[in-house]
């Protein structure tokens, strides 16, 4: 066992052969890019739980709230959140169990590579940074966008100076200029500037401002939660007709649309989006300090646990004070008229605490959660161009690290990426726009379907390697593994979602949706496999024995 890893107990993990032993056997030790990968295992089981719940954004669904109701009024979502935990507990147990087997940075690419054939976990980890990329650059464009404009709308919507508001609507109109004078753009760059600058922070630096941002998430939830448990709909229905902003009366909005089983586990995937993160861990696994076992267990198969009492509260607690009837009346009319303010239970708290600081602070958990996203979601994929390089699938260049252990040249090549998405969303809405969230979700369960078939597949065609990882790894329910029994329920489930994502009422597509645009990242995922055999070639006519990838694990 390394240094690196020498606080591990024993038994916990155990290596495979070391690339150095299985060189030799082949006659050659020039496999990976060097014997140790100079990253720095420093993640504790604690702040890999915060930074996954990050990822997933305990307050995010304040925001998805409003869609999910308009878009799919016949669903009961306290009932999605119940639904979704079971797909996710089965999905976070095949990614706690792989991660426990292969404790690398890389998570999929490391673990579907590994089971089937690097280039299939290529395809499928340049699919998942693809659009962890997308979404670093749409995240802080919703910062400016969404998140901004409805702090300032929700100040004066609380009695507070009718300056906010109209800096807010003189804020959002200038969205369609050109660069120069484009606010929009320039605070979102702002954001992603501040995002790039902590990236390359020593990675203990980058989790603490996770965990910063979580408290400051955690915080606002609570009052969140505290106030909506207080204040019964009547209440809320009286201060909302009082202040008359949207032109009729909270009656006039209710609509009593019945729930329904189809509409309920069609509408699970705005619950199925919000869960994403939980797995963001296995990523940086090779800077998980400790046992990983137990670190990813707490990190992977604990967060969707925990979220989902977070959420199916927050759901519960809406519903009470506002009712769902309303929340599908107001969310449908927005949609119809898009106005300043995004028209969320943290807005409409605005109505109630008659507190503008309070009533901005509330709707800044937006700005935390955005950021938060668009941090995390740049964070990974440099880990994942690392690990590709790393394998020699790409050029050596990627793999080089500060003497505090940052990839500082794969977080340079993806800045520009995550910039590229933000311009693009900010000035060519036609190519790249709202509606990418939708074909992403489809995209990645996907994705996630293909890493549960490897881990339900994982004792069967890769005997050797599965018979050497920790004991919980190889439990079995008689003579199957339960990996494989939890791995084929999950792949089931997480293809439903994919399938759901793609349907017509998935963010309010209801023409259908653009076959192009859905196959986009399927492509991606094709293309991974294609750019990892051109490597392979390239590789192999230099004499680097590439096939000992897929025998091995790369070295701490």
């Amino acid at each position: 066992m390394s240094a690196a890893t020498s606080t591990e107990s024993a038994g916990t993990v155990v290596n495979l052969p070391a690339s150095e032993t299985v060189a030799q056997e082949l006659g050659s030790k020039d496999v990976y890019v060097r014997q140790s990968s100079g990253l720095v295992r420093t993640v504790s089981a604690r702040t890999a739980l915060l930074a996954n719940l990050v990822g997933m954004g305990i307050i995010v669904n304040f925001f998805w709230i409003t869609e999910a109701s308009a878009f799919y009024p016949n669903a009961n979502l306290i009932t999605t959140v119940g639904i979704g935990v079971l797909i996710n507990v089965a999905v976070g147990y095949v990614y706690w169990m792989l991660a426990s087997a292969m404790p690398r940075s890389g998570g999929d690419y490391i673990f579907v590579g590994r089971i089937f054939h690097p280039s299939i976990g290529l395809g499928v980890n340049l699919l998942f940074s693809v659009v962890f990329v997308t979404w670093a650059g749409l995240f802080a464009y919703f910062t400016a966008y969404y998140a901004l404009p409805t702090m300032l709308a929700a100040y004066t919507l609380a009695g507070g100076s009718t300056g906010a508001l109209s800096a807010a609507t003189t804020f959002l109109g200038t969205a369609t200029n050109g660069w120069l004078t484009n606010s929009v753009f320039w605070v979102g760059l702002l954001v992603l500037l501040l995002v790039f600058a902590v990236s390359f922070l020593p990675t203990k630096w980058i989790f603490r401002v996770s965990v910063a941002l979580f408290a400051g998430s955690a915080i606002i939830f609570v009052l969140m939660i505290g106030i909506l448990l207080a204040t019964p709909q009547s209440t809320f229905a009286a201060d909302f007709n009082a202040n008359p902003i949207y032109g009729t009366s909270y009656q006039a909005l209710v609509q009593n649309l019945p729930i329904t089983t189809t509409g309920t586990f069609f509408g699970v995937v705005y619950t199925m989006l919000s869960f994403i993160g939980y797995a963001n861990s296995s990523y940086y696994g090779g800077e998980i300090r400790g046992n990983p076992t137990r670190t990813q267990g707490l990190a992977i198969f604990g967060a969707p646990i925990l979220f989902a009492a977070l959420i199916g509260g927050l759901y519960a607690a809406s519903y009470y004070t506002f009712g769902r009837g309303f929340l599908i009346g107001l969310s449908s009319a927005y949609f119809g008229a898009p106005g300043t303010a995004w028209p969320g239970p943290l807005y409409l708290a605005a109505y109630i605490v008659h507190n503008p600081l309070l009533a901005a602070f509330l709707s800044f958990g937006l700005v935390l959660t955005f950021f938060g996203f668009s941090l995390i979601y740049f964070v990974l994929p440099t880990r994942n161009l690392f690990a590709w390089s790393f394998d020699r699938v790409l050029p050596s260049f990627f793999t080089k690290v500060t003497r505090n252990g940052v990839p500082w040249v794969a977080v340079l090549t993806l800045a520009i990426g995550a910039f590229i998405s933000l311009v693009i969303q900010t000035f060519y809405p036609t190519y790249f726009d709202y509606a990418t969230l939708g074909y992403s979700n489809f995209g990645f369960w996907f994705a996630v379907g293909i890493v549960c078939l490897a881990g339900a597949l994982f004792p069967f065609i890769r005997k050797r390697m599965f018979a050497q990882a920790p004991a919980i790894v190889r439990a079995r329910l008689g003579p199957v593994p339960v990996l494989t029994i939890v791995g084929v329920a999950a792949f089931a489930a997480s293809w439903f979602v994919s399938y759901a994502a793609s349907t017509g009422n998935y963010l309010g597509i209801t023409s259908g949706y653009s076959v192009n645009d859905l196959l986009f990242l399927p492509i991606v995922f094709v293309l991974g496999i294609i750019i990892y055999f051109v490597s392979y070639a390239i590789q192999r006519s230099r004499g680097v024995p590439v096939d000992l990838i897929s025998k091995e694990l790369p070295p701490d």
